[in-house]
């Protein structure tokens, strides 16, 4: 099938890999914050506000993978994936017209949906059952809190516990989408 994606080698990834992953990417989130505003400013300089939309234009591009994926390739027949599928991608679409204003807001959906992923992830195999998503919401809080914490260190940076509960929201709804979309064997 010219749609099959072989995904088999995320599951032969060492426990170390997971974590060391995971370590990456959240130290590249923290390491990022100073030069945030500035970013931001050359990035609108750049491409003014049509790049607010760029969040937007990601969900698209991310559903419209995993759509093909659940239909071509994991062949699911169940209605009830698609819908919930299309529940927490309507979901997204929400969050980032109404409950963000500016680019890098959207991009806490983004990016914290990818670490609440990844984490979920690097803690599948060590941990059963269902307390694999409660403890993959308990980290991503505290890593959420973290940069927080770290913002309001900084000059230029604000600390803002609306972004504290986008950083959570974002990270579960990754969640979500790995419970009743994917669906894995825990």
């Amino acid at each position: 099938m010219a749609l099959y994606i072989d995904h088999s080698f995320i599951k032969k990834v060492s426990r170390e890999w997971r974590w060391g992953i995971v370590a990456i990417y959240t130290s590249a989130l923290y390491v990022f914050l100073p030069f945030g505003p500035r970013f931001w400013r050359f990035v609108l300089g750049q491409w003014g506000d049509s790049i607010n939309y760029l969040g937007l234009f990601l969900v698209f591009v991310l559903g419209g993978y995993f759509l093909l994926y659940l239909i071509f390739q994991k062949q699911v027949r169940e209605i009830s994936v698609y819908f919930a599928f299309i529940l927490i991608s309507f979901s997204c679409l929400a969050i980032l017209k109404y409950m963000c204003s500016t680019g890098p807001e959207r991009f806490h959906l983004l990016m914290y949906g990818i670490l609440g992923c990844i984490i979920f992830w690097a803690f599948k195999n060590d941990v059963k059952k269902t307390r694999v998503y409660f403890y993959t919401t308990i980290l991503v809080f505290l890593l959420g809190t973290t940069d927080e914490l770290i913002q309001g260190l900084l000059p230029m940076r604000v600390f803002d516990v609306k972004d504290i509960f986008m950083n959570c929201l974002s990270g579960g709804m990754g969640e979500l989408f790995i419970a009743f979309v994917l669906r894995p064997d825990i």
